[in-house]
């Protein structure tokens, strides 16, 4: 987190300087741009360089705040600063620098506290974007002011009467509320993957919708809790508030939604943005909108659940026959060729029955297909289908031979 102010600060020093030709200024930037690049490469020294920089900018605001005007926006900024400097100095290795040893740390006695410095859950909701969203100061503050009900000013504006404020400028941005407790949020925009290796991370992710949306993405904003001490607000309170958040900030852009710190991953829909402005977002990531995509590779366990599935055919359509004009519970899972080349498996809802024909409603969302959506009519021959699912004698489900041989790839995908 250092590194990430002392570049912000980098960045606004360099455009002072080039717009009024001031050369000091452009030194500056110099130093705090290369104190940063340090930091981010864990350089021993520039822990020391580090914490100077910050406690310099700290004490630049508290000055301000006796010469000039007292506002909340710098009081809160000034802490801020004043307790990044504080944890780089005091406790590097649970900060932006992880590499230094017992060494570097302080002496004097110094007891270490196992509790408080046990590492602290990230507690953030990240949109993965097919592009970088437009957003400055206010924009953000009126979307806030919207999803939390509160007045969040941004930009210059007073923030002395109002229940919070924005600071910074894309594409990080820092937030803090007093209402309905105290709580600080950082608001990250950017313009590149949020996986450092997303072909990586999309190998080892078994739904292939899932694993599309990794490779693909090429931008993300996220909203992130701040656990500074004072903060008030609890987890469920602080997924409350980033969930509305998020859906405020959300556009047509928006791939998914990303929960780092319990690893949920949702596709995003109409339907996901009302359940993440409710009272349990979380509950909301974790039933997938749509069904997942499972690649399964060919292999002898697939090949024998589909010869079987083939074998009882017969079962399935004596048991359609004697069905309930209104039952739905009899379904089939068949092979469908997309644009591109690439064979999905997918369930349809059967309505009716020929000798080499089934004919039936989509169930499924199709991944490698535009021709197609969840409840379009097909029909497939008999013989390529794959699975079947239907109601035995006393109403439990029959078939689904696959289904062991998907849930073996999802795991091995895991």
């Amino acid at each position: 987190m250092a590194a990430i102010f002392l570049g912000f600060h980098a960045w606004a020093w360099a455009m002072m300087g080039i717009w009024t030709h001031n050369l000091p200024a452009r030194i500056v930037a110099a130093v705090l741009a290369v104190t940063a690049a340090g930091l981010l490469f864990r350089l021993r020294w520039t822990r020391l360089a580090g914490t100077a920089m910050l406690i310099w900018i700290a004490g630049s605001k508290a000055y301000g705040l006796v010469a000039r005007e007292f506002t909340w926006k710098q009081a809160v900024l000034c802490a801020v600063y004043g307790m990044i400097a504080y944890q780089l100095w005091t406790r590097p290795d649970k900060g932006s620098i992880d590499d230094f040893t017992e060494e570097d740390l302080p002496q004097d006695g110094q007891q270490k506290n196992d509790d408080e410095d046990e590492a602290k859950p990230i507690i953030s909701l990240v949109h993965l974007r097919r592009q970088p969203r437009y957003l400055e100061p206010q924009v953000l503050a009126n979307a806030l002011s919207e999803a939390w009900g509160l007045q969040i000013v941004g930009g210059e504006e007073d923030a002395d009467q109002a229940d919070g404020f924005v600071a910074g400028d894309n594409p990080l941005f820092l937030v803090m509320v007093r209402k309905p407790v105290f709580a600080m949020f950082m608001v990250h925009n950017r313009d590149t993957s949020y996986f450092d290796d997303p072909e990586e991370v999309a190998s080892h992710v078994p739904n292939l919708r899932f694993a599309e949306i990794i490779r693909e993405h090429s931008a993300w904003l996220a909203v992130d809790l701040m656990q500074v001490k004072d903060t008030e607000v609890g987890q469920d309170e602080a997924y409350r508030l980033i969930g509305k958040a998020v859906s405020a900030l959300a556009d047509d852009d928006v791939m998914a939604i990303f929960c780092p710190q319990h690893r949920f991953f949702n596709l995003w829909s109409p339907e996901l943005e009302k359940l993440l402005c409710g009272d349990s977002p979380l509950d909301a990531l974790r039933e997938e909108v749509k069904a997942p995509v499972i690649g399964v590779p060919n292999g002898e366990a697939i090949e024998q659940a589909i010869t079987e599935a083939r074998q009882r055919w017969p079962e399935f359509v004596e048991i359609f026959k004697k069905r309930q004009p209104d039952d739905e519970r009899f379904i089939v899972k068949a092979p469908f060729t997309g644009e591109n080349g690439q064979v999905e498996h997918m369930w349809m809802q059967v309505f009716g029955l020929e000798p080499e024909y089934v004919h039936g409603h989509l169930v499924n969302h199709p991944m490698h297909t535009t021709k197609l959506k969840q409840g379009s009519q097909v029909e497939v021959p008999v013989a390529t289908i794959s699975d079947w699912v239907c109601p035995d004698a006393e109403g439990n489900p029959l078939g689904n031979f696959t289904h062991k041989a998907i849930n073996q790839a999802a795991g091995q995908g895991a």
